[in-house]
Parts: C-alpha cells; sequence; structure tokens
C-alpha cells in the first residue's frame, strides 16, 4: 500500500477515535496532528477540512455496511422477505454494533445541522445498498412474494423513503425537530413501512424499517455519550487550524 494511502487511513482512524471520545466540535484539528505527528500541510495534502474527514468515515462506514448486507443475505437465503429486512437493518442507523457512530452522525448531521453530512449520509446508502437491494427485489420476484413492473427502477426509491424515515427519527432524537414528538415519527415510520409494502406488494406485515423495541436503549445510549461529551467540552481557541483551508497548505509534504 503507497504512503499516501496509508497515512490517509491513519488520519481517518484517528480522527474516528476522537470525534467519539471527544465529540466531534470539541476535537480540532490540531488534536489528530498530535495523534499522528503530522503536520498541517500533511493533513490539507489529504483532507480539505475536518468535516471532509467525517464524511471519509460515513464512507468507510457505509462500506461495512455492505459487507455486512451480503453476510445477511446469504444467511437468510431463499427468503427474500427475511433478506430484505435484514438490509433494512444493516444499513438503518441504530444497530446496536455503531451507537458510537449513530452517535455522531444524530450531532452533526441532525443537531448540528449539517445538511452536507446528510446528503453525504444519502449518497453512501444508495451507493452501498442499491446493488444489494435489486438482488433482494429480483430474488423476492422469483419467490412471488414480490411483485412490480419496475424492478430496476423501484429499489432507489425505496432506499429513498428509508432515508427520509431515517432523516424524521433522527431529527427527533437530537431535539432539532419541534414540530414532530416521538408519537408523531412513529405513526410517519409506519406510513413508511406500509408504503414499502405497496411498492413491492409484500404481503401486509412483511416489511421491518426499524426495530422499535432498541427504540429506548438508543435513546439511553445518546444520552449518556451527551453527557461523557459534555464533561470534556471546552472552547476551541480562535485561529485554530480548523479555521484554515486545504488553500493555505498545499505544498505540505507528508
Amino acid at each position: 500500500m503507497k504512503k499516501g494511502i496509508v497515512r490517509r487511513e491513519q488520519i481517518i482512524e484517528t480522527a474516528e477515535k476522537l470525534f467519539y471520545a471527544k465529540g466531534y466540535e470539541q476535537t480540532a484539528v490540531q488534536d489528530i496532528l498530535d495523534e499522528l505527528s503530522l503536520s498541517k500541510g500533511g493533513f490539507y495534502h489529504h483532507f480539505e477540512s475536518k468535516l471532509q474527514v467525517l464524511e471519509a468515515i460515513c464512507a468507510r462506514q457505509g462500506e461495512r455496511d455492505h459487507a455486512a448486507m451480503e453476510e445477511a443475505i446469504r444467511a437468510n437465503e431463499g427468503r427474500a422477505a427475511a433478506q430484505l429486512n435484514a438490509l433494512f437493518d444493516c444499513c438503518g442507523l441504530w444497530r446496536r454494533d455503531r451507537m458510537d457512530f449513530a452517535g455522531l452522525m444524530i450531532r452533526v448531521a441532525y443537531r448540528g445541522g449539517s445538511y452536507q453530512l446528510r446528503d453525504t449520509m444519502r449518497r453512501v446508502l444508495v451507493e452501498n445498498a442499491l446493488p444489494v437491494l435489486n438482488g433482494v427485489i429480483a430474488a423476492g420476484i422469483a419467490e412471488k412474494v414480490f411483485f412490480t413492473r419496475f424492478p430496476n427502477e423501484i429499489g432507489e426509491l425505496i432506499l429513498q423513503l428509508f432515508a427520509n424515515i431515517t432523516d424524521e427519527l433522527a431529527m427527533t432524537l437530537a431535539g432539532a425537530d419541534r414540530k414532530m414528538g416521538l408519537s408523531d415519527v412513529l405513526a410517519r415510520l409506519e406510513a413508511y413501512r406500509a408504503s414499502v409494502e405497496t411498492l413491492l406488494n409484500a404481503p401486509f406485515g412483511s416489511v421491518v424499517l426499524y426495530d422499535l423495541t432498541r427504540l429506548p436503549a438508543v435513546i439511553e445510549e445518546l444520552a449518556r455519550q451527551d453527557s461523557q461529551q459534555s464533561a470534556v467540552r471546552q472552547p476551541e481557541p480562535v485561529g485554530s487550524p480548523d479555521d484554515a483551508t486545504a488553500s493555505d497548505f498545499q505544498t505540505g509534504k507528508e
């Protein structure tokens, strides 16, 4: 592996660790540099901003989700409805094995209002899940549990619906949407779930977008993370490396 690729991966891994431990806002680029004994130029050679590093973390998580989806599909071979629900579980934001990532996305993309990061999350979802979902739809049609005249087009529409309800639930958990309470979002979740069944002509009650039995544990874990990061919160100094841009360090070398 080339040195530049190795260094880029080191930056992503180090930033991810710091974002989970201290919080995104409380982690300065200088913190990442200190951990790696890296120069400012070395950082900006690979990334234009701290947010771009976070987008790379999101993309890496999408790759992990893709691998988990493929494994889940193999485990449920011959049962297209179960495969579909396993796919949603693998790419959902509230998986038990990635609550640190979920909390990070909620705080930055939803509570922090980063529309750019939300767009990245949606793009990563479609890129990684669509090929797998198209295979599940084809299998369901062959098993005669799904029916659609648009097998090559409907997958992306389903993923957009899934991304929409993820946004609404995340906004509510983040406390960023004052107009909708949790009960309102849960009602909308049922509407989205029924819509996916209608699009696929799937049996009533066969689709599960999110396992709601996990929700109390999710809320408790997010509160724990908020408490942990409040304990380490400190103001970021004016003129820190985070205020710089990649153009300031275009000549930086590894």
